[in-house]
């Protein structure tokens, strides 16, 4: 499980009738393709939030949910007061395809990322092999499935994120940007995907899978 906290008036305690917030989140890796929310504000109280599977509107790519979630922020996503709004960055999921232990073929589901609002699930925007929409960035290279947890990045150094790195079970490494401070329009013609690396040569002897995030140095 993936925990968000929210200590509204930062004494370093979390007090539900205070304002505070403790949001967890979990997939089901082997046991299913859905992602779970539960409100922990109040522990004597819990309380479920929401669920998202294969079958919810906008993520009939989802794969089986290995993918650990990550919290943050990113350009253009506030609530209707200009408050910027947390979200979840998760891998799309694993295609059992790649349970075959010969060279790894293309996979069916599973294939991109998703970016979700954190208090609803609510989907934000993905990044997918499926057709450009105001919530999705088509991107036809995407074969294999992305079971590992997303690597995020703030490159400017204004507590948002603009950069995404992933790696597929292709042997492929991905980076997606977020420039500006707006949501992309439904051209999808500000944000973009790039693969930055194909480490697979597709042979026994070259065969790479990639199962984990990568990690980011900056020089």
């Amino acid at each position: 499980p993936v925990a968000y906290t929210y200590d509204s008036n930062n004494d370093g305690t979390l007090d539900s009738g205070a304002g505070d917030k403790v949001w967890a989140y979990l997939g089901m890796r082997r046991g299913g393709r859905a992602y779970y929310a539960l409100d922990l504000s109040n522990p004597d109280s819990p309380s479920f939030m929401w669920r998202i599977d294969n079958n919810s509107t906008g993520f009939g790519e989802l794969g089986q949910t290995w993918s650990e979630p990550v919290v943050t922020i990113i350009p253009g996503y506030t609530d209707n007061n200009g408050v910027r709004k947390p979200v979840l960055v998760f891998g799309a999921g694993y295609d059992t395809n790649k349970d075959d232990s010969g060279v790894g073929t293309a996979d069916s589901q599973g294939r991109g990322l998703f970016i979700v609002d954190a208090e609803t699930g609510a989907l934000v925007w993905s990044v997918t092999p499926a057709i450009n929409s105001a919530t999705n960035l088509s991107e036809p290279g995407l074969l294999h499935s992305v079971p590992g947890e997303v690597t995020v990045l703030d490159s400017n150094g204004d507590e948002l994120t603009d950069r995404i790195y992933f790696g597929d079970t292709g042997g492929n490494l991905w980076r997606v940007d977020l420039p500006g401070n707006a949501l992309p329009t439904s051209s999808q013609d500000s944000w973009r995907i790039v693969k930055l690396a194909a480490f697979n040569g597709g042979n026994t002897a070259t065969e790479r899978r990639i199962f984990h995030g990568p990690d980011v140095v900056r020089i």
